[in-house]
């Protein structure tokens, strides 16, 4: 599909904002960043590109004009998602600035977001569920025990599974300081969590296996306040 043919984002306005605004060339004197340059860096924003117009804008209204619905005890996607989502993942946006030792491609957020403008510009409804996924995963990994490290965090990151917030409360809204989420300890290390979430994005859904959500709620006995919410990771599936 021609960039003529869509309403995505204008290619030389990309190239301006990526390398003549932002010098993102420069970051590679970064030793982080010492491995890439404008060779993997535009390969990446091109592939996003190819993708964008050539997949996402194309489901953009048929899932559109038929949504996610609840069938029995599950949420029952879009047959186009089921197709979309290996390819989404494969493109390597879930982890594309984490490290490479946890199977990221280590690029810089400037680039990644660049490449990820035009997803969203094509269809933001089906890249959502790799940004919320990214974002439980990299919670995982920069605070998760060993366990959660090991077992948890790399399905994430391949896509096996897919991750979300649960932060909102009905009694509470936008206020995380009235959250009435509890979690109980139990014996064997673990918590259960009582309590309800509103607005979870991606919350339920046919695409993979397991979801994990990433769930503010109150230790039994702790402060009023935001002082007093933890973050627990809580798996549709144990």
């Amino acid at each position: 599909m021609a960039a003529s043919d869509n309403p995505l984002l204008s290619d030389r306005d990309v190239e301006f904002v990526l390398y003549e605004m932002l010098a993102a060339h420069e970051l590679c004197r970064v030793p982080a960043f010492r491995e890439h340059g404008r060779e993997t860096f535009d390969p990446y924003v091109q592939e996003a590109r190819r993708f964008a117009r050539e997949v996402l804008y194309p489901a953009y209204r048929p899932m559109d004009e038929s949504p996610a619905r609840l069938e029995g005890a599950g949420v029952v996607t879009h047959a186009k998602m089921k197709e979309i989502w290996p390819q989404l993942v494969g493109l390597g946006i879930v982890s594309a600035t984490r490290p490479t030792d946890v199977g990221g491609a280590n690029l810089p957020m400037t680039v990644a977001t660049m490449a990820s403008a035009y997803l969203m510009a094509a269809n933001l409804s089906a890249c959502a569920f790799a940004g919320l996924t990214t974002g439980a995963a990299h919670l995982i990994e920069a605070f998760g025990d060993a366990h959660l490290k090991s077992t948890w965090m790399p399905r994430l990151y391949s896509g096996e599974w897919t991750g979300t917030m649960a932060l909102t409360e009905p009694q509470a809204g936008s206020s995380l300081a009235d959250v009435a989420t509890r979690a109980t300890p139990r014996p064997d290390g673990t918590y259960s969590i009582c309590g309800s979430k509103i607005f979870i994005s991606g919350g339920d859904h046919d695409l993979t296996p397991n979801v994990v959500h990433m769930v503010l709620a109150r230790i039994d006995g702790a402060p009023a306040g935001i002082k007093g919410v933890s973050l627990f990771a809580v798996p549709k599936k144990r």
